[in-house]
């Protein structure tokens, strides 16, 4: 079936693979901006666009924060590894709920829970009572809310447009996404400097309550139907966890690009952490700066993901993949020893191009080999590396305590280069991918 448009908004979505095949044939002859004449994809683009921002006001204003109350690196990397710990034990279920729950539902109750957390923060920060406990608390309820949303929002893009337009849908979400991922730390940056964390989190919040607002204008259902048999919901998210992981793990390709992209993980978001570090230590600056050079990286995310979406019928995917993965990697170790802002900013801008074309080009080519039956419970095994990297950001933290935060950035950026190289010399079939 073809998905809700202006003409046609109630059309009711199954994620059959007849259906899905049915829809990518259909779809051969769209155009690029195709995704675009989708009525329900256009107010899920403007929400994706918000939550992005609302996730970046959240992670920048946690980071200086952090940073504030205890002036360690640790104390920076320990606030950003409590808020994606809760990756590690939810990822794998919330594939599970978003493969069996109505995925728009669930998008809109997560957002809804986030900015009560949100506006409690915001009082809590506006009366003087904001520690540094509580602030990793605020954090981890936040990583969980996020988590156990992520993977029904990806898999929720391939009931809104056919197939074949997959990688042009999730490629204009990116680009959309990229103007908040430079917006969202410049609008942080200045509430921090001028209004201090409440504001920075009651900002927060009404982005969410805006989530919110755009996905309930969003009509076509996001529950994916398949046969059940009575008495089905008795042990069913544990059963339905072990298929998924059984499907994944009999999957050759996507058993190698999922443990590929859990090692990159552990390190991959290193360097954004020890940002707040960094503008501080190096750059002797403040929260303005740190907005700066923390919207240089969604600068760096615009042109891969307009240019990723020229790309009709996107080939080549694994060898894409590994490259962006190398090139983020050297331009890492770049910042890393940077001493020079204007420098640092183009090797950032660096890093954002070359970490969205590696999420566009993972995710492109989960949706395209994985049975669309599974696609939520894959895609949420997709957020473990986020989880993973919980080791990666702790260490990295003991390392620029007792080393300096330019060497614990500069390693992680070393071992991207090592993984992508040595996934190529042990899996050089993920090339033909």
């Amino acid at each position: 079936m073809q998905p809700s448009t202006d003409s046609d908004a109630s059309t009711t979505l199954t994620e059959t693979p007849a259906a899905a095949e049915a829809v990518e044939s259909a779809s051969a002859s769209t155009s690029i901006w195709g995704p675009l004449r989708i009525r329900d994809y256009r107010w899920f683009l403007l929400s994706g666009l918000t939550f992005s921002g609302s996730l970046w006001v959240g992670i920048t204003a946690v980071g200086w924060i952090a940073l504030e109350l205890t002036g360690s690196p640790s104390g920076v990397t320990l606030a950003s590894a409590v808020w994606f710990s809760p990756f590690v034990f939810l990822a794998l279920p919330a594939g599970v709920l978003a493969d069996s729950m109505d995925r728009r539902q669930l998008m809109v109750v997560l957002r809804g829970l986030s900015a009560v957390l949100m506006i409690a923060g915001a009082a809590i920060a506006f009366s003087g009572q904001l520690s540094y406990p509580l602030l990793l608390v605020l954090a981890a309820s936040n990583g969980a809310l996020i988590i156990l949303e992520m993977p029904a929002r990806q898999a929720y893009i391939a009931m809104l447009v056919p197939r074949g337009q997959l990688v042009n849908a999730m490629a204009m979400l990116s680009s959309e996404g990229s103007v908040s991922r430079v917006v969202g730390p410049l609008l942080a940056g200045i509430l921090l400097d001028e209004t201090g964390a409440g504001g920075a989190f009651l900002a927060f919040a009404v982005l969410c309550l805006m989530i919110v607002v755009f996905t309930l204008r969003i009509r076509t259902p996001g529950r994916v139907v398949r046969e059940r048999a009575p008495g089905a919901a008795a042990g069913r998210m544990h059963r339905e966890l072990i298929e998924g992981l059984r499907h994944l793990a009999g999957h050759r390709d996507a058993r190698a690009v999922v443990t590929l992209a859990i090692l990159a993980g552990t390190v991959s978001w290193v360097y954004v952490t020890l940002l707040p570090v960094m503008t501080k230590d190096v750059f002797d600056g403040d929260a303005r700066l740190l907005g700066t050079l923390s919207a240089a990286i969604g600068i760096g995310q615009v042109p891969s993901a307009v240019l990723l979406a020229f790309y009709r019928d996107f080939r080549h995917t694994g060898i894409a993949y590994l490259l962006s993965m190398l090139i983020l990697g050297l331009s890492i170790v770049g910042y890393a020893v940077s001493t020079s802002v204007p420098l640092t900013m183009g090797l950032l801008a660096l890093t954002g191009l070359t970490f969205s074309s590696q999420q566009i080009m993972l995710n492109a080519i989960l949706l395209r080999i994985v049975d669309p039956r599974f696609h939520g419970r894959v895609l949420g095994a997709m957020f473990l590396p986020w989880g993973f990297n919980v080791l990666g950001l702790l260490s990295a933290g003991a390392i620029a305590e007792a080393l300096g935060v330019e060497l614990a950035v500069g390693i992680s950026g070393a071992l991207l280069v090592i993984f992508a190289c040595g996934a190529v010399l042990l899996r050089p079939q993920l090339l033909r991918i």
